[in-house]
């Protein structure tokens, strides 16, 4: 399978902001002590990396 430059880039850009939210929210939730910062953080990330992933395997 090839993927274009522009899906891979798109999809590493998603990825990488699904990792900064995630960090950004497991850091507010040690900072603030509120678990639920942290677990939306961690979903957002996941939604985000699926995203991404999904971006790069569609065949266009």
């Amino acid at each position: 399978m090839k993927l274009s430059f522009k899906k891979l880039l798109i999809s590493f850009c998603l990825i990488a902001i699904g990792i900064s939210l995630a960090v950004a929210g497991i850091y507010i939730g040690e900072l603030d002590d509120a678990p639920g910062a942290a677990f939306i953080g961690i979903m957002l990330m996941i939604v985000t990396v699926i995203f991404g992933v999904k971006i790069a395997r569609v065949k266009k």
